[in-house]
């Protein structure tokens, strides 16, 4: 069978970006500790497609993620890239892959165990200059509004927010270590399995630290900028307002 792809374009334009999308696949991720978790991801790999080709072998993207059964680091993320670009003679690969990672976490005064479901992914991409990595994870949080606390001197509405920050990485970085570092920015963490003892304590401990949303991205931003591991940042927040019809929003964005 002839190999259409392979034929010369006449209209001489490079492509930025060739792929598959929506690849749904189960992926490895390691876990700090040393464990490791599966999970479904969903992902898009690409290549850069020089002027002078016709299209790319599609068929190809899935044969050399089928064959890669590594753990999803940003080492065996660059090996797949790499072989990318030497099967496909292309300048340039980049992949998207977007996943659920689940933190264990355990009530503050039951222990009673649950999992934490995060919205995680990773966006890389290879060429001949080097190669570049962001991590991003979004974090579902508790905060508590400073303003209701000062108006009624006690009683004050809170909300669930989520946090996303999407960074730079110099070195390692555990998810884990992400989604700590934003909850340890709001008022108070979210948990899938509370009894009644761990929502009084969860409470007062939100109460003791209301953030606005400003206040909550800032928060992050501050612990980022304090770690020489991320060179760059961004990080936004969405208050669902319990109290209002609409929703409160804060952003940041910065590199050094």
């Amino acid at each position: 069978m002839p190999n259409i792809q392979d034929r010369h374009d006449h209209r001489e334009i490079a492509l930025d970006r060739v792929g598959v999308v929506d690849l749904v696949y189960p992926v490895t991720v390691p876990e700090r500790g040393g464990g490791t978790q599966t999970t479904e991801a969903s992902i898009g790999l690409f290549v850069g497609l020089p002027h002078s080709s016709r299209g790319a072998h599609m068929s190809r993207f899935v044969e050399i993620l089928e064959a890669h059964e590594e753990a999803l680091t940003p080492e065996s993320l660059g090996r797949l890239l790499e072989e990318l670009r030497g099967a496909l003679g292309a300048e340039s690969a980049q992949a998207e892959i977007g996943f659920t990672f689940f933190v264990r976490k355990n009530a503050p005064v039951s222990g009673s165990g649950s999992l934490l479901a995060c919205r995680a992914s990773l966006e890389a991409s290879v060429d001949s200059d080097g190669d570049d990595l962001v991590l991003t994870v979004e974090v579902p949080v508790l905060t508590v509004c400073p303003c209701s606390i000062e108006s009624t001197g006690g009683p004050a509405h809170s909300q669930r927010g989520h946090v996303t920050a999407s960074v730079r990485v110099n070195g390692h970085v555990w998810i884990e270590e992400l989604v700590e570092l934003i909850e340890d920015s709001a008022s108070a963490p979210v948990f899938a399995l509370i009894k009644g003892e761990d929502e009084r304590a969860i409470l007062e401990e939100a109460y003791e630290r209301p953030v606005f949303v400003e206040d909550l991205v800032r928060n992050v931003a501050e612990r980022l900028d304090s770690d020489v591991r991320f060179p760059w940042y961004s990080v936004e927040a969405e208050n669902l307002e319990s109290v209002h019809d609409h929703n409160a929003y804060a952003s940041v964005e910065r590199s050094r």
